[in-house]
């Protein structure tokens, strides 16, 4: 699943559930699996020093998982994420602007990336 269409249903699972458009401060995480194979995603999400979201999900290719769901707050956020066993991103942020969506995608070629964003 290509990230704008992934990006496109999550916009519409929103809008269908009746999404008001009113600030929510709850931050979702899910695991966005672009490869053809599946694969086990752990997660340590830190906020302010604070661990946050310590989960592991099996996620299917070409897949979604939620990983956990954490308070927003303004701050130092710090996320290390682990593939299979390994440590491939250890991603130290800090944001004074809201989100609600932080995203880790597993690409085609193996790469991993942290995306943070607005979900409607």
């Amino acid at each position: 699943m290509e990230r704008r269409q992934y990006l496109a249903v999550l916009a519409g699972m929103l809008s269908v559930a009746g999404c008001t458009g009113i600030q929510d401060e709850t931050i979702t995480m899910l695991a966005v699996n672009e490869d053809d194979t599946s694969h086990t995603v752990t997660v340590w999400a830190v906020r302010r020093e604070e661990l946050t979201v310590a989960n592991t999900v099996e996620v299917a290719s070409e897949g979604v998982a939620q990983l956990g769901e954490m308070a927003w707050n303004a701050g130092q956020y710090r996320v290390t994420v682990q593939v299979d066993g390994d440590v491939v991103l250890a991603n130290e942020f800090r944001s004074e602007d809201w989100f609600n969506q932080l995203d880790v995608f597993i690409d085609e070629d193996g790469s991993v990336e942290l995306d943070k964003a607005r979900a409607a």
